[in-house]
């Protein structure tokens, strides 16, 4: 999943850590994989477009993880 936060009131390139998930840019899309998608939904009990539905600062692109087939 892709998450970008623009907040104008940080400068472009200002680094936001996110917990369980890792680091944000400001001014740029940053691609998570699977593994840190379902490690953050796992500690926050939330899906991550759900988190971030609120803030209108950040969006997120691409689909949750998936729980497909077995182990």
């Amino acid at each position: 999943m892709k998450v970008e936060l623009n907040d104008d009131s940080l400068p472009k390139g200002t680094e936001l850590e996110v917990a369980s998930l890792g680091t944000l840019v400001n001014g740029k899309a940053v691609e998570f994989d699977e593994e840190a998608v379902a490690t953050f939904e796992a500690a926050t009990g939330q899906k991550l477009a759900t988190a971030f539905k609120g803030n209108a600062n950040v969006s997120v692109s691409g689909s949750s993880s998936k729980k497909e087939g077995g182990e």
